[in-house]
């Protein structure tokens, strides 16, 4: 029973990776970084990825983010600043964020986000990925 175990732990180790997220903040930016990592297409930008926040205080400090555990597979990664901590991106009349926000690989276009084929990493293969929050 041990060696299946040691067996299943050893494959486990394998197939899980760590992601260094580099996040470079906006000057004066004030509240919670949310980050929401999305593993597929039809779930980018909705309410379906997984969501954590950070302190910016402890970003200011660090702003590396590691994430342990990563399973293989296509990922696209969404960080915005609640400057209010609502809990919510907050955006005008017209959809256009009123927070910072910054997408994985790719910028916010003129015409809105980019594709979740544009802001998505392949892991493994990837070990670092840059995020630039900015206001627009």
């Amino acid at each position: 029973m041990k060696f299946i175990l040691l067996c299943l732990a050893a494959v486990l180790a394998i197939t899980n990776y760590q992601l260094e997220i580099a996040v470079t903040l906006p000057e004066n930016a004030t509240g919670k970084l949310h980050l929401v990592i999305y593993d597929n297409e039809n779930d980018f930008l909705g309410e379906k990825g997984e969501l954590t926040v950070y302190d910016l205080a402890e970003l200011r400090d660090d702003p590396t983010i590691k994430i342990n555990q990563v399973k293989e597979g296509i990922y696209a990664f969404v960080a915005f600043i609640d400057e209010n901590n609502n809990g919510v991106m907050d955006k005008n009349r017209l959809g256009i964020p009123k927070e910072p926000i910054g997408f994985s690989v790719s910028k916010m276009g003129l015409f809105g986000p980019p594709s979740f084929k544009k802001a998505s990493y392949q892991i493994p293969g990837t070990k670092s990925v840059e995020l630039v929050i900015e206001r627009f």
